[in-house]
């Protein structure tokens, strides 16, 4: 139960440093911007795809195996024996 504890408060320190790290957010200026004519994602072009889809797809995937990871090290760590 201790060391359950000292993870949670582990895991909210790196929490609060993350937030703190990342600082304040600037927004856009109030001011209308100009509109550009066409697609700005592509020359002249239609929309198409933007980014890369196999490297979104790994990233949900590796996203998905790190919580289900963290998932089971909480599970392991706070059984009851």
């Amino acid at each position: 139960m201790r060391r359950a504890a000292l993870v949670l408060g582990a895991c909210v320190v790196m929490m609060g440093l993350v937030v703190m790290i990342a600082g304040p957010l600037r927004a856009a200026t109030p001011e209308p911007s100009v509109l550009v004519p066409g697609d700005p994602r592509s020359d002249g072009e239609g929309p198409g795809l933007v980014g890369s889809p196999i490297a979104v797809a790994l990233g949900v995937v590796l996203l998905g195996v790190v919580s289900a990871g963290a998932t089971l090290l909480v599970l392991r760590l706070t059984r009851e024996e």
